[in-house]
Parts: structure tokens; sequence; C-alpha cells
């Protein structure tokens, strides 16, 4: 009995060979595809990472160029910009020039 159960086994494994092989080929198809899969998702989460950076960036110049935009109408704020920007000087004050000789 278990020689005929045995012999029935054999039989099946060996007519049916292209089945088993199938079935390796599929695994290892789809464990490479899993290894992929892998390597994409951590690669597009660095990405990720990185425009976070850039927008959190974009985001505190785009805060710090609106405040310079609403205070222009502001007369202090024009002044202070031509002292730094020019070197203009204000009425009434006098502008030192240090040289190296």
């Amino acid at each position: 009995m278990l020689a005929k159960i045995y012999r029935t086994f054999e039989t099946t494994i060996i007519n049916s060979w292209w089945v088993i092989f199938f079935m390796l080929g599929c695994y290892l198809c789809y464990e490479q595809g899993l290894r992929q899969r892998d390597r994409d998702y951590s690669k597009l989460y660095t990405q990720f990472q990185e425009l976070e950076k850039e927008k959190k960036l974009a985001s505190t110049l785009q805060a710090h160029l609106l405040l310079q935009i609403n205070s222009q109408s502001d007369p202090d704020w024009i002044e202070l910009t031509l002292m730094k920007g020019l070197g203009l000087v204000a009425e009434g004050q006098t502008k030192v020039i240090f040289t190296k000789d």
C-alpha cells in the first residue's frame, strides 16, 4: 500500500516537473519584484524628505518676502533699506568711511 502511494507520488512528480519549475520561477520573479519595490521605496522616501526640507525653506523665504512687501509703505523701512543697500545717510547724520592707508 505504501509502495503504491510512493510510486503514484513519484509518477506525479516526474510527469509534472514543469509545474514545479514554473512555480519556482514565479517565486523567484516575486522575490525580485519585492526587492525592486523596496529599493524604489527607499529612493522615493529620500527624495520626499529632501522635498520637505526645500518646502520648509521656501515657505520661510515666502514669509520673509511677504513681510518685506507689507512693510514697503513704512518710511522707516524705506530709510533703512536705502541706508543698507545704497549706503545713503539720513539728513543730519555724518557718514564716516574707514580706508586702509
